[in-house]
């Protein structure tokens, strides 16, 4: 019989994001993990999601934008399907539009393959130079609107997007978006919280390697949180360290 104890202290451990209930508070950041050998580990793991590298509706390659380089969203549907069957942990898909309408069909897509959530990445070099989501609310809108219409939704945001936070915060939330992901520095998740007009989930990114930084950045006001750079190093063996780290610090 399991211990009480230790079941209750993680289930403390674990986040609602956007509607979106995570056995643990920590995931991978997306493309953190972009092989199919690397997303299976984090499905045994004890992440709390499992986030896939940025995808888009047809194959990208450009040499100006090379984290953005990817097969295509169809090349990956059979693989959520695999995944969303037989793991534990939700499944997020990053999405990458080029118009408000191909990331409408991209979350529909993924909806329907079994994703949880769509991560509509707005942070991309290459949505702020092709689309420049932040330069108007109307668009903004028409963005969020064509996705929640599919998908929960989280928007990963850039640090220092050209709309104040109060307005994109207004936006996303009167589009249905419950939940940002934004980057782990003062103006990119702490500005937001304090300008934030209503409520609303944040996940932070980036600068997350022990149960220190992730007890710093919940205690701010973040959901849950995603490794990065740290995932990359010490493999997805990271989860259960820190879990290990947070349940300790919760005894």
């Amino acid at each position: 019989m399991s211990d009480p104890a230790v079941t209750a202290r993680a289930a403390s451990l674990g986040a609602v994001v956007g509607g979106v209930r995570l056995p643990f508070c920590v995931m991978n950041a997306s493309g953190a993990a972009t092989t199919a050998s690397e997303l299976r580990a984090l499905a045994h793991s004890r992440t709390g999601a499992i986030v896939l590298p940025p995808m888009t509706v047809r194959p990208f390659l450009h040499p100006q934008f090379r984290s953005l380089h990817n097969p295509g969203f169809d090349k990956f549907l059979p693989f959520v399907r695999e995944l969303a069957r037989d793991a534990t942990r939700p499944v997020v898909a990053n999405v990458v539009g080029g118009t408000p309408e191909e990331f409408g069909f991209l979350a529909k897509s993924f909806a329907d393959a079994g994703a949880a959530a769509v991560e509509a990445n707005l942070a991309d070099e290459w949505v702020d130079a092709t689309l420049m989501p932040f330069d108007e609310p109307g668009l903004l809108a028409e963005i969020a609107g064509r996705i929640t219409a599919a998908s929960p939704c989280w928007v990963k945001i850039p640090d220092h997007p050209r709309m104040p936070y109060a307005v994109l915060v207004e936006t996303l939330l009167d589009a249905g978006v419950r939940g940002v992901v934004a980057p782990n520095a003062f103006t990119g998740f702490e500005k937001l919280l304090v300008e934030a007009p209503r409520p609303i989930d944040v996940v932070v990114a980036g600068g997350i390697a022990s149960a220190y930084d992730v007890t710093r950045a919940l205690g701010k006001g973040a959901r849950a949180v995603q490794v990065e750079a740290d995932l990359r190093t010490e493999g997805a063996a990271i989860f259960a360290r820190l879990e290990r780290e947070l349940q300790r610090t919760h005894s």
